[in-house]
């Protein structure tokens, strides 16, 4: 076929089944409709990440906080770099959260294959299967693909799974826009300092990571939610709200995808404006996707709080170090676009960041390698947890 008009692909196929909102990576074989989606849809509906499995991350929090389904678009390469989230939070094995993932389908057959191509490719549909991932090549009417979409969807959310649509190539005429490119504004934006407020010297640290999280509880009003980055963030969390018969439908334990914490907080704030996400991380996890944390962070979601925990190790694997110091760590926030910044090392300093915090802010708080041994795990099933975090935003 010659390639369909984006336009007229998203008022036919896209917009009837409810998909306004997508994230990803940009692909040749789908650059007319990412050139469209650029020219016309503002950054709340379609942001381009540094990474596939950011876009995952992103769509998978837009699902907790609006319960609506947003279309991830990557090329078939870039299905490696969404396996993680997607195998570790969306799988229906996991937490079971539907998305439409858009692929481009590169190296289809060997006359189109570029030799990055040649082993993902031909093998593209059989990674699908291995993975378990619903999937249809896209139709060449383009009714019947919006029928196929219907399908797809109802499946995704039925089966609470991703779903694929497959693109080959020319799919999509290309688009023509009178406009230059559109950036973000925070493109723009001056990088403020980053305050640092440290009393410690780095051998004395009084503060825990539990002290850090109960301080963080503390700080939290009853309109705010929490998203806890896996492992010991996640445990801490869950001990301390049990052994104060507190709730823990306002947290979302983000127990799998390290490194993605930050955009599925991003993707629940977009859907979330009652009150402000905490987002827990640590810095191993923070380190992991610090290109994304930087492009979202650089779209100043007005009500996020991005903590991250600093203790120099990979506590919940044995204490291996994490190979970058505090000053390096300090040194790299400056340069990140959060509108807010703060370095801290003890409780006081932490309460202090947290009531400051107005806008898009970034909170390293340094801590001591104390921790408990044999933190529980949630003892509820993802599948409740996942319920019991949507249910609490209603």
């Amino acid at each position: 076929m010659a390639g369909w008009n984006p336009k007229r692909f998203e008022d036919v196929a896209l917009a009837p089944n409810g998909i306004d909102t997508a994230f990803g990576v940009p692909d040749t074989n789908l650059s007319g409709l990412l050139t469209y989606f650029s020219a016309t849809k503002p950054v709340s509906q379609h942001i381009v990440t540094a990474s596939e499995g950011a876009a995952v991350g992103l769509a998978a929090g837009y699902h907790l906080s609006t319960g609506r389904v947003a279309m991830v678009y990557m090329q078939n390469s870039g299905l490696a770099n969404a396996l993680n989230p997607l195998q570790s939070i969306a799988a229906k094995e996991v937490f079971g959260i539907p998305m439409l993932l858009l692929i481009g389908w590169r190296g289809k057959t060997a006359e189109e294959e570029e030799l990055q191509d040649a082993l993902v490719g031909p093998r593209m549909k059989a990674n699908l299967e291995a993975n378990d991932i619903p999937y249809e090549e896209i139709p060449t009417c383009i009714h019947r693909t919006r029928d196929l979409i219907s399908r797809l969807i109802a499946r995704s959310i039925l089966e609470k799974t991703p779903v694929a649509l497959i693109a080959p190539r020319d799919t999509f005429a290309e688009y023509e826009s009178n406009e230059a490119t559109k950036f973000p504004p925070a493109i723009t934006v001056s990088y403020p300092r980053i305050e640092e407020w440290v009393s410690s010297a780095p051998s004395q640290l009084p503060l825990s990571r539990e002290g850090a999280i109960r301080g963080l509880i503390g700080q939290m009003a009853k309109g705010d939610v929490s998203v806890s980055s896996l492992g010991g963030n996640s445990r801490e969390f869950y001990m301390i709200r049990k052994t104060m018969k507190e709730s823990i439908a306002r947290n979302f334990f983000c127990i799998g995808a390290m490194g993605h914490v930050y955009a599925l907080s991003v993707g629940v704030s977009m859907g979330f404006s009652s009150g402000r996400v905490f987002c827990i991380d640590g810095e191993g996890s923070f380190l992991m996707h610090v290109g994304n944390n930087a492009i979202l962070a650089g779209l100043s979601p007005p009500n996020l709080i991005h903590i991250v925990i600093y203790n120099g190790v990979y506590a919940s694997t044995g204490n291996h170090p994490v190979t970058i110091s505090r000053e390096n760590l300090v040194s790299l926030a400056r340069g990140l676009p959060y509108e807010q910044k703060y370095f801290v090392d003890d409780l006081e300093g932490l309460e202090k960041a947290c009531k400051a915090s107005k806008k898009s802010t970034l909170i390293i708080v340094a801590v001591n390698q104390t921790a408990q041994s044999g933190l529980p795990s949630p003892s509820e099933s993802l599948h409740e947890l996942k319920g019991l975090f949507m249910k609490s935003l209603l």
